[in-house]
C-alpha cells in the first residue's frame, strides 16, 4: 500500500486550473508543460517563462510580446488558446492535438533523415518569416517550441514567451523598434540554423543543449556540422547548415526568407518527384527564355545572314560570340520533333546545326532569343552607367563564357572537334549564367559570400570568402554543376557535351585523358581555369595562369608559350582585337 508521501509525490502538480502532467522541454528562457485543462476537457500545452517576472514592467512586456504573437494567423504558427496570469506567473496555452513536440520526437531515439529535418525547419521558418514580417520575434526557438502533427508537419509555438530580463532602469517600450526587431530576427534565424544542426548531427552544437545559450556563443566559437552524422549529409546541405551558423556575422542568413529559400531549393533538388535541379528553372525557362542575346550581337547576326552565300565557318565564328543563340540552335536540332525527321543522333557542333537549319531555320531560332538585357531590363536599381548591377554582372559573365569557348577552340588537339571543345567550355559556365539571369538577387548574395571578410585584428589576415560552389549551395541549395548539367540533358544535348560540360575538380590532379571524351572535358576545364585566372587581381594573374598551365601541361602536352598565346589570341577574338591587360608573362 502506497504511503501518503508517495501519493503526494506522484500526484499531478497544479498550476491555476491546469493539472501539470509532465514537462516536455525547456530552455533558459521558457518551459513547455503537458497539462490537462478541466475547462476544455483536453490536454493542452502550457508555456511559461523559466523565471518569474521581477516587476510589473517585465510582466507587461512579456504579456505584450505574447499577445502580439497570438494575434497572428498562419498555418505554421500554433494557435493560442489563452494568455493568462497566475500568482505573478504569466502563461500561454496551445492545443496539444494528436502530435508531439520536436523534443519528444528526438527523445524516441530514432534520428531524423536529412530530408525530414530540412522539411521540419523549412516549415518552422515559414512561420518565423511571417512573424518577422508582422513585427514579432520569437526569441527562444528550440526543440520544445516545435509541435509536429500526426503527419509530421511542424507548427511553431511560444512566440515571445521567453522572458527577456530588463536591466535596472531599462524602460523598454512594449513594442520593439526597427533595430531591436532586426537583431531579434537575426537571432531567431541563427537559432533555426542551430536547430537544424541539432537534428542532422543528433547532437547539440557546442555541446550546449540550450539553443539560446549556444546562439550567444556563435562568433566567439566556431560551429561546423560534424562529419560523423547518423545519416550522410549532402555537401549542398552541409554548406547551408554551416553558413547558417557561420562565425562571421555577414556570412550568415540574416533573414528567415533567405534561409528558407536555400532549404526550399535543396528540397526541390533532392525530392524524387521534383525532377532534380531543373525544377528550379523550368518555369523561368519557359516564360522568359534561357538567356538574352549579348549586346551588339544582333547586328553581326543580321550581317552574316544577309550574305548571298552563307559560309558555315564564318557563321560559326559569329555564333560562338553569342552563347544564348549557340544553345538555342543546338537545342532546336536536338528536339524530339527535329530528330524524328531523319537526324539519327544528337548534334554536338554548330556547323552541323547550321547545315540542318538553313537560313530560314536560323532566322526562326534567332527570333526566339530576347534582345539584351531580356528580363533584367525591368529592374529599377541603376548603376552610374545606367545599367542595373545584375545586368552588368550578366554581361561580364557572358563575355567570360565566350572567352572560355574561344580558348577551348584554340587549345583543342586534332583528336577532338574544336567546335565541341568550344561548346563544352561554354557549357561549363551555363550554371553561372542561369543564376545571373534567373536569380539576380541570389547571385548578388553569392558574390557577397565570396568576398573576404576584413581582418578583426591589426596584424591578422582577412578571412577568405567562400568558394563559388559552396556559396551557390549555401544560397540556392543546389550544386552548380548539377544545375547546368540538368539543363543540358533537358535540352537533349549530345552525351559528350553533357559529360564535358561538368568541369574537372580543381582539388585533384589532372590525369592523362584515356579517351577523346576525357580530352574534351580536360580542354574545356583548362579553358575555364585560365578564364577565371584572368579575373583575379592583376598582380596575381601571371601566377594563377602558371598554376592552371602546370595542372594540365602533362595531360594535354602543352607548353607555357602555347597557353599564353591562346589567351592573347582568344582575348583579341572576343574583345575585338584588344590584348588582355593583365597578361604580363615573366
Amino acid at each position: 500500500m502506497a504511503t501518503a508521501a508517495t501519493q503526494q509525490q506522484t500526484a499531478p502538480r497544479q498550476f491555476a486550473r491546469f493539472q501539470l502532467l509532465r514537462m516536455l522541454g525547456r530552455s533558459l528562457a521558457s518551459a513547455v508543460w503537458l497539462a490537462m485543462d478541466p475547462r476544455l476537457q483536453q490536454e493542452v500545452l502550457v508555456v511559461v517563462p523559466r523565471a518569474q517576472p521581477a516587476n510589473v514592467r517585465e510582466r507587461e512586456n512579456w504579456m505584450a510580446d505574447v499577445q502580439a504573437g497570438a494575434r497572428l494567423r498562419h498555418p505554421r504558427l500554433s494557435e493560442v488558446l489563452e494568455v493568462g496570469l497566475h500568482e505573478g506567473w504569466p502563461f500561454v496555452t496551445y492545443a496539444r492535438g494528436t502530435g508531439m513536440t520536436l523534443a519528444e520526437r528526438v527523445s524516441t531515439g530514432s534520428s531524423l533523415t536529412p530530408v525530414e529535418s530540412v522539411q521540419i525547419i523549412a516549415e518552422v521558418l515559414e512561420g518565423v518569416a511571417y512573424a518577422h514580417e508582422a513585427g514579432v520575434a520569437h526569441h527562444d526557438i528550440g526543440l520544445h517550441d516545435v509541435l509536429l502533427d500526426a503527419n509530421g508537419h511542424a507548427q511553431l509555438l511560444g512566440l515571445g514567451a521567453g522572458l527577456a530580463r530588463l536591466a535596472p532602469g531599462d524602460a523598454r517600450a512594449q513594442h520593439m523598434g526597427r533595430q531591436e526587431l532586426r537583431l531579434a530576427s537575426e537571432r531567431d534565424v541563427l537559432m533555426c540554423g542551430l536547430l537544424l544542426h541539432r537534428l542532422l548531427a543528433n547532437h547539440p552544437a557546442l555541446d550546449d543543449a540550450d539553443i539560446g545559450s549556444a546562439a550567444g556563443r556563435v562568433g566567439v566559437e566556431i560551429v561546423r556540422l560534424p562529419w560523423t552524422t547518423p545519416h550522410p549529409v549532402p555537401e549542398t546541405l552541409r554548406a547551408i547548415v554551416n553558413r547558417s551558423t557561420d562565425r562571421q556575422h555577414r556570412q550568415r542568413y540574416l533573414n528567415a526568407r533567405t534561409l528558407l529559400g536555400a532549404l526550399h531549393g535543396w528540397i526541390k533538388t533532392n525530392a524524387d518527384e521534383a525532377g532534380g535541379p531543373l525544377a528550379l528553372l523550368l518555369d523561368r525557362l519557359n516564360s522568359v527564355g534561357t538567356l538574352p542575346s549579348r549586346p551588339g550581337m544582333e547586328r553581326a547576326l543580321v550581317g552574316a545572314l544577309s550574305q548571298e552565300m552563307l559560309r558555315v565557318d564564318d557563321f560559326v565564328d559569329v555564333l560562338v560570340m553569342n552563347p544564348a543563340l549557340t544553345w538555342e540552335m543546338l537545342r532546336a536540332v536536338n528536339t524530339a520533333s527535329f530528330r524524328s525527321q531523319g537526324v539519327d543522333e544528337a548534334v554536338s557542333t554548330l556547323s552541323r546545326a547550321v547545315m540542318l537549319l538553313g537560313q530560314q531555320g536560323i532566322r526562326k531560332v534567332a527570333s526566339t532569343v530576347r534582345a539584351w538585357p531580356g528580363a533584367l531590363g525591368a529592374q529599377a536599381s541603376l548603376t552610374h552607367t545606367g545599367e542595373t548591377p545584375a545586368v552588368v554582372a550578366l554581361q561580364h559573365e557572358l563575355r567570360r563564357t565566350c572567352l572560355a569557348g574561344a580558348m577551348a577552340r584554340l587549345l583543342a588537339p586534332f583528336t577532338i572537334h574544336d567546335e565541341e571543345a568550344s561548346v563544352s567550355a561554354m557549357s561549363q559556365r551555363l550554371g553561372r549564367l542561369l543564376i545571373h539571369y534567373h536569380f539576380p538577387d541570389e547571385a548578388a548574395q553569392i558574390h557577397r559570400l565570396m568576398q573576404p571578410s576584413p581582418a578583426t585584428e591589426p596584424d591578422a589576415k582577412p578571412t577568405p570568402g567562400m568558394q563559388l560552389e559552396t556559396a551557390v549551395s549555401a544560397v540556392l541549395g543546389v550544386n552548380l554543376d548539377d544545375l547546368g548539367g540538368a539543363v543540358l540533358q533537358h535540352w537533349g544535348m549530345h552525351e559528350r557535351i553533357v559529360h564535358a560540360g561538368r568541369p574537372l575538380p580543381r582539388t585533384t590532379p589532372v590525369r592523362h585523358p584515356s579517351s577523346p571524351e576525357e580530352t574534351l572535358r580536360a580542354v574545356a576545364s583548362l579553358a575555364n581555369e585560365l578564364t577565371d585566372a584572368l579575373q583575379m587581381e592583376p598582380t596575381k594573374v601571371p601566377s594563377a595562369i602558371h598554376q592552371a598551365y602546370l595542372r594540365y601541361a602533362r595531360a594535354l602536352e602543352l607548353s607555357s608559350k602555347e597557353c599564353l598565346q591562346t589567351i592573347e589570341q582568344a582575348t583579341r577574338l572576343v574583345d575585338g582585337g584588344r590584348k588582355p591587360e593583365a597578361l604580363n608573362p615573366t
